[in-house]
């Protein structure tokens, strides 16, 4: 009798160990993965074994992800000022509408996808603001040695919102262009074959008026993706500003070919029709 007994006995420990794993993923994880276990459990009986389950952290993140957001706050109260803490603060700020605590939160705290997410909605309503935030979060990213992929993004997303701040500010555009292609040159250091980040660098050097260092960037792009038509029209650009219009020509045809030869959900607009570097491409085609 006794060995049925104790089998009985392992299979209520597993039971119960596999239910604790489950009810300690449903409270403290993000929950992301619907339809699953941890999520039904937690949209059934979100306080299952929870006063069992982790540290002041995680019971901050269950709080915050159940919208108890007083029992968050004193419970991150308890905490070290830490960037985990930070995150935390980060997260709540961004659950009672403080866009601005949130990213600033964020940013201390070098969470980048929730930073880059409300950097990104706020660019639309307030770029100037925007490009001070994105500059925080590089900043906070700088030493960060085992954050490389995304500490590439910020910079490309740094350069981007540089060179849009140039075409609002005609006075300072030459001051913004500059910074923007030294942002875009930053992101290649971390990820040189990055298509986003070549095509992104040579059209920056092209509106900075340096068509050699445009056709390297470009020349690079398609040599890492043969079949990317924004590479060649970027080589037709280059080479119609510098006077090469056979190539230009070349060059442009195959870009073509290659963007006709790629479903799109709408058409793209011709190389020769980009305005700031499409007339001398136009020039070489009429």
């Amino acid at each position: 009798m006794l060995r049925p007994a104790l089998a009985i006995a392992a299979l209520v420990l597993a039971v119960f160990l596999g239910a604790l794993q489950l009810a300690s993923s449903a409270a403290y994880g993000d929950l992301a993965v619907r339809p699953s276990l941890p999520a039904a459990l937690h949209d059934r009986v979100p306080n299952l074994l929870r006063p069992l389950l982790g540290d002041a952290r995680a019971q901050a993140a269950a709080a915050i992800h159940n919208g108890d957001i007083a029992s968050a706050q004193r419970l991150i109260a308890t905490l070290p000022d830490d960037a985990q803490a930070a995150d935390l603060r980060g997260r709540i700020a961004e659950a009672t509408g403080n866009r601005d605590g949130a990213i600033a939160a964020y940013v201390r705290a070098g969470d980048v996808v929730r930073a880059q997410t409300l950097i990104d909605a706020l660019a639309r309503q307030d770029p100037a603001r925007a490009l001070a935030d994105q500059e925080r979060l590089v900043a906070a990213l700088h030493d960060d040695q085992s954050a490389g992929e995304v500490t590439g993004q910020a910079w490309w997303r740094l350069g981007q919102l540089q060179a849009a701040a140039g075409y609002r500010d005609a006075a300072r555009r030459r001051t913004y262009w500059q910074a923007a292609q030294t942002s875009y040159e930053r992101a290649l250091a971390l990820a040189p074959n990055e298509e986003t980040y070549l095509l992104a660098a040579g059209y920056q050097a092209l509106a900075n008026g340096d068509a050699a260092a445009s056709e390297r960037f470009y020349t690079h792009a398609a040599d890492v993706v043969p079949n990317s038509a924004d590479a060649y029209a970027g080589l037709a650009w280059t080479a119609a500003a510098r006077n090469d219009c056979e190539r230009a020509r070349a060059n442009l045809a195959k870009a073509r070919a290659l963007r006709a030869s790629v479903p799109a959900t709408e058409t793209p607009r011709d190389p020769t029709a980009e305005p700031l570097v499409g007339p001398a491409l136009k020039r070489c085609t009429t």
